[in-house]
């Protein structure tokens, strides 16, 4: 057996125990040298030698020699054993004696908190990546690598450091795909300028992010996959949440929309599921989920103040909860400003619609003494038929717009339409065209749009349609335009009956344009005392408060717009926790008059913030984790193989997640197939024939003596 082994190029893990070898010459130097004393016997009657048979010499040297044999073969293959051969696998052979680099992915994303029968996957993780480290040599390079992308994980280390770096690993936030792990693996190998690269990535290669479909490894890294499995994948957490309207005043009622999600195979009944509002409880509910299903739920409440609301919902499950609470935040306004420019007076209309509201704020501004300060001191400007705009309130209105702002705009009775159509070409949109006495009806309304969403009741599927033959303005006379195929900036609000449009909305920057086709008066149309014109009017001003994001995503870079002149040049901001006392300084960037800071990654934490500077509150904003962390199911061994199969690469290896069988299996896939066991089998097995030959020869002496 040991020949046969030996013809297969087999090579040594510890070919140090072979100098034991050398005992081999104890047995022979026995053999050789009988160290047995004879003891002398005599005999009073030389008859009794009769009785004792002669053995040959022969006879005698066979046994011996067969006994040396089996010795000498169970002393030798003790000895290879413990120097543990094995037959090499391609890669030993081609890099057997090169440094190599190690590097190993361990997964610290939340869904690595799911538990086990060996404990926490994170912990479990650890524990396989220590016992990778040790199946190689002290003179190899390590490098960690975890869903943070650490600067301090970006270059090899001694095994010292690397274990000291692996006890450091905490469960993080953030969230990586296997395409950004390999792409960042890949990056870091080609770096360094070993022979010889292994990269292990430990996870439970959960579905909704660790697919090999888009990942493209290296082929000259040897990977590993460590597929972790938790006891059991189930998890109810809160998908998403949102308003079903931007709309938030004081005293309103407003409907905050839930979509909560049940992964395990278990029904749950009466899930309790709990809101507050700035600490205070706003409402609560009990819902009840199928196995591997998902519930929509309404959660009603009433805007009682103004001012910042940090909001959190939250339900309650065990044992995976970092996903069962979601933050939000928004702010309700003190007040709209709005700005009126007026001709001779201020229109009636506006006035009576404004007047005695605490939500907007009108000022007015006769066109004559214009001051364009108060342009950008305000949410929305209305424009009511002035006779012209002038090239400096063009260029301040334009600026107005590209910022955020929101103009709604009449037209002028009788001269000065030029005016606006120079104006309205900085938007790419069709000019005002001439004056059309023939009378028109306003028959199109379109329900997609904001403005006139939640006008309208919806019928039990929450369908909405217009009543039939509805009650929609008349029109006089009004100014014609035409909607040419290029543009592509604007959008039919109202229209009539002969398909040209009554009011457009026009998108520009961050702003939007409101443009009428007809003054606001009676005379054009019956608009203004129509039913419609309230919330046409109002809409477009409460709209045209900035609708800030109710979240952004922790462990990743991200971006928050603020408005213009929120933030001056030498203040300095922060981000205060509502929860703790975290803060964070992050970048700001000015790009024009837009104002943008960026968190990077140092928001780690879920929870509510408040944006400050010199101690004054500009906004409130909330962060949480990727929900794609909360979708627990992980792919098979067998999926991966697949996976693997179907992208073609040998080089990636799956190991199995047995403790005691790791190392083994890492040996065999790094070094090939060991021996060693063979070889301790072989020795016990000569040692046996030893023994059978002494018991047969003892035996077979015996039996002769007796015959004789």
């Amino acid at each position: 057996m040991p020949g046969f082994f030996l013809s297969l190029d087999m090579q040594f893990a510890h070919p140090l125990f072979l100098i034991a070898l050398s005992a081999l010459a104890i047995p022979i130097i026995v053999h050789l040298f009988n160290f047995r004393k004879y003891k002398r016997i005599y005999f009073t009657n030389v008859d009794f030698l009769e009785n004792i048979q002669q053995e040959t010499r022969k006879k005698s040297q066979l046994r011996q020699l067969l006994i040396l044999i089996s010795r000498l073969l169970a002393v030798a293959a003790l000895v290879l054993a413990f120097a543990q051969p094995y037959i090499p696998n391609s890669i030993q052979k081609r890099d057997q004696f090169t440094q190599q680099s190690v590097c190993i992915y361990v997964d610290n994303s939340y869904s690595m908190e799911a538990i086990a029968t060996e404990g926490r996957l994170i912990d479990i993780a650890k524990a396989r990546a220590l016992e990778i480290a040790s199946t190689y040599s002290p003179s190899d390079l390590f490098m960690i690598v975890t869903n943070d992308f650490e600067g301090r994980h970006q270059r090899l280390t001694s095994k010292e450091d690397f274990i000291r770096n692996l006890n450091e690993i905490h469960v993080s936030p953030t969230s990586r795909s296997l395409p950004e792990i390999v792409s960042r693996i890949n990056e870091i190998v080609n770096q360094q300028h070993n022979d010889r690269h292994d990269a292990y990535i430990i996870s439970d290669f959960q579905q909704s992010n660790l697919s090999l479909d888009h990942a493209n490894p290296d082929s000259l890294i040897d990977w590993y996959l460590l597929p972790l499995t938790a006891e059991k994948n189930k998890n109810l957490y809160i998908d998403t949440i949102y308003f079903q309207s931007p709309l938030h005043q004081q005293f309103q009622t407003v409907n905050l929309h839930l979509r909560i999600v049940n992964s395990s195979h278990d029904y749950l009944d009466k899930i309790p599921v709990k809101l507050t509002i700035n600490n205070i409880q706003k409402s609560v509910a009990a819902v009840s989920i199928g196995k591997e299903a998902s519930i929509e739920l309404d959660m009603p409440y009433t805007e009682n103040t103004n001012g910042i609301q940090h909001g959190l919902v939250e339900i309650a499950d065990y044992p995976v909860t970092y996903d069962d609470k979601y933050y939000f935040s928004y702010e309700i306004k003190h007040h709209i400003p709005v700005l009126l420019i007026y001709d001779r007076e201020p229109n009636k209309f506006l006035n009576a619609l404004f007047q005695g509201d605490s939500t907007v704020h009108l000022n007015t501004l006769d066109s004559k003494h214009l001051d364009f300060s108060q342009i950008h001191a305000a949410s929305t400007v209305i424009i009511d038929g002035i006779p012209d705009i002038s090239s400096g309130l063009s260029q301040e209105l334009l600026r107005f717009i590209n910022t955020g702002g929101t103009l709604i705009l009449f037209p002028p009775e009788n001269s000065g339409i030029q005016t606006y159509n120079t104006f309205l070409h900085s938007f790419g949109v069709p000019d005002y065209g001439v004056t059309d006495t023939n009378r028109e009806r306003v028959s199109y309304l379109n329900l997609n749009n904001e403005i006139y969403r939640d006008i309208f009741e919806r019928d039990e599927n929450q369908h909405l349609e217009l009543p039939i033959n509805p009650d929609l303005p008349n029109v006089m006379k009004y100014y014609q335009t035409v909607r040419y195929q290029g543009d592509k900036h604007s959008e039919i609000l109202l229209g009539m009956e002969n398909k040209l449009s009554f009011l457009t909305l026009i998108r520009s920057g961050q702003g939007k344009i409101y443009r009428f086709q007809v003054p606001l008066n009676e005379q054009w149309s019956d608009f203004p005392r129509h039913l419609i014109f309230v919330p046409s009017i109002y809409n477009m001003v409460l709209m045209s408060v900035p609708v800030t994001k109710l979240w952004y995503e922790t462990g990743t870079n991200q971006t928050i717009e603020f408005p213009p002149d929120t933030i001056r040049q030498t203040e300095i901001v922060q981000l205060q926790s509502v929860q703790s006392d975290f803060k964070i300084i992050p970048e700001i960037q000015r790009l024009g008059t837009a104002i943008r800071i960026q968190t990077h990654d140092q928001i780690k934490i879920p929870g509510n913030f408040t944006v400050l500077t010199n101690n004054r509150i500009i906004s409130g904003i909330s962060f949480n984790i990727n929900r794609k962390e909360s979708d627990l199911l992980c792919f098979t061994r067998s999926e991966l193989n697949d996976q693997i199969y179907k992208i073609k690469n040998t080089d990636i290896h799956i190991i199995t997640n047995k403790s005691h069988a790791l190392s083994q299996e890492l040996l065999t896939l790094k070094k090939g197939v060991p021996l060693w066991k063979w070889f301790l089998i072989s020795s016990l097995l000569f040692l046996l024939a030893e023994i059978v030959l002494i018991r047969f020869f003892h035996l077979f002496d015996k039996k002769t003596s007796l015959t004789t």
